[in-house]
């Protein structure tokens, strides 16, 4: 049992070694607000809720290397007209709330004359200890500013401890603080309530960026990713854009919805998803003590959609649909028992009437079951055809990959900090000036903004020899050694492995 311990821990050290000598860093906590920001209107618009208690138990934690942007270009007829529809359907919801905010204010006006004004405190402070212990009233990310944004430290915990599982406890508090584990019904019955008063509005938190426009060099500026939403699409049909001109709205919104566009949405550039697989899966306890790991890794998974990667996903239906199947059920059902007309139960033809009633009622029940069944089908078709698209590998060939990338990152790494420094050979580099200059290069040549930390690429040069590293003034001066020198260093180590 120990020597097990012992094996899992240094294989565990060891493989979060190897994802940050690949690049990958865990997912903090602004990227898991930027999702829950960003969760608005793009292609996969599933209500998507994780079982963070199985998500715990199963130490599941998220990496991401880089960050790019998802593009889907075509008609998009379908995603269209459900975003006007959804828009219909807000507008329902508002006429319907504003009646309902001034019965609430009456109400509550009513209530502070009937009763005295201890008494209203007191029945004030119940009612809110009692909606504090749902969920959907609890406080959201933005609210909880304790969440911290430090990665787990891996190199601070002992040869004993299982690092996979300390990270993963500490990641799965962010996730689940962040990523909003209430349902689109949950959701909007807290901002009905909002709105007509009964709870407090929640005030948005503002980020400052800090941008130099007089900033000279142009590496240096941020990055930015632009996204494109149906919202934005539709914008051109709005009435603000048409100056309330109906006819040259309507001429614009069939424009757009027979023409071809983009949606374009931020996305991680790789994603690595690491578990435990349950124990126990119908299987001997004593066998599976020490259960396998799991890993996946995906490619441009939109930042909205990061709750579909998880390994513990429930689906739930969307609004939308709901009103369509609900509506068409009930409509169905009551035109049914409307039209139906009650004979005198004991001739022949009511007897045959009836049966043919019944008989057309459990076939359009039967619709209606199938109905649901076939969108929910289609939710989990789309969802798995979205991981499947995504996927770059999986199981062992996850590990071939992180050590190709591993490599490959490391290489690079190095190769360009020794040609920046054998660049400048004649008057030397100071260590803090290395990634910088690095950026900047990059950006010359390839025009793409990068932020390249060198701290281990410059300890692999200096361990192998072909970079110098010497003490000026009490800063450190780096030196590259010749090529043809590095050459024969490189030889030798490469011989004395071989030999």
């Amino acid at each position: 049992m120990a020597f097990r311990t012992a094996v899992s821990s240094r294989f565990q050290h060891a493989f979060l070694q190897l994802l940050s000598n690949a690049g990958f860093e865990e997912l903090s906590a602004r990227d898991l607000r930027l999702t829950s920001a960003l969760n608005t209107d793009y292609l996969l618009t599933l209500p998507i809720s994780v079982d963070w208690k199985r998500a715990s138990q199963s130490s599941a934690i998220l990496f991401r290397r880089g960050y790019a942007t998802e593009r889907q270009k075509g008609l998009l007829i379908v995603e269209k007209l459900d975003y006007l529809q959804s828009k219909f359907l807000q507008r329902v919801f508002f006429l319907i709330v504003k009646p309902l905010k001034k019965v609430s204010i009456w109400l509550t006006e009513v209530l502070e004359r009937s009763i005295t004004e201890d008494n209203a405190q007191i029945w004030a402070q119940k009612v809110k200890l009692w909606l504090k212990d749902f969920p959907i009233f609890q406080q959201t990310s933005s609210d909880n500013q304790h969440i911290s944004n430090k990665p787990f430290e891996v190199d601070a915990l002992s040869e004993d401890d299982l690092p996979l599982q300390k990270a993963a406890q500490n990641a799965v508090i962010r996730y689940e603080e962040n990523l909003s584990a209430v349902g689109p019904r949950g959701r909007l019955l807290k901002k009905l309530l909002m709105l007509i008063g009964v709870l407090p509005s929640t005030h948005k938190q503002q980020f400052e960026l800090e941008i130099d426009d007089n900033e000279t060099e142009s590496h240096l500026r941020p990055i930015f990713l632009s996204r494109i939403s149906l919202s934005d699409i539709w914008e051109p049909a709005s009435l603000k854009s048409c100056a309330n001109d109906l006819w040259r709205m309507l001429r614009t919104s069939i424009s757009i919805l027979l023409s071809k566009s983009t949606l374009q949405e931020p996305a991680y550039q790789e994603l690595i998803l690491l578990y435990i697989k349950e124990t126990c899966e119908g299987g001997d306890a004593d066998k599976d003590e020490f259960p396998s790991l799991q890993l996946k890794i995906y490619e441009k998974i939109p930042i909205p959609d990061l709750p579909v990667v998880f390994p513990h996903k429930k689906l739930s239906f969307r609004i939308l649909d709901s009103v369509r199947l609900d509506i068409a059920s009930v409509l169905g059902l009551l035109a049914y028992f409307i039209n139906y007309k009650f004979e005198n139960i004991f001739s022949l033809s009511a007897i045959l009437l009836d049966v043919i009633a019944v008989s057309a009622l459990v076939i359009y029940v039967s619709r209606v079951v199938l109905g649901y069944k076939q969108t929910w089908d289609r939710y989990q078709l789309l969802v798995n055809r979205t991981l499947n698209e995504k996927t770059m590998a999986s199981g062992f060939g996850s590990v071939y990959f992180l050590l190709d990338a591993s490599e490959q990152q490391q290489y690079k790494e190095a190769i360009l900090a020794y040609a920046v420094l054998l660049k400048e050979n004649s008057q030397g580099s100071y260590a803090g000036n290395v990634g910088a200059r690095c950026e900047k290069f990059i950006y010359d040549v390839l025009d793409e903004k990068v932020e390249m930390p060198v701290d281990k690429a410059i300890s692999t040069l200096v361990r192998l020899g072909i970079v110098i590293e010497e003490s000026l003034n009490g800063h450190t001066v780096l030196q590259a050694v010749p090529c043809f020198k590095a050459y024969e260093i490189l030889k030798q180590h490469w011989n004395s492995l071989l030999g």
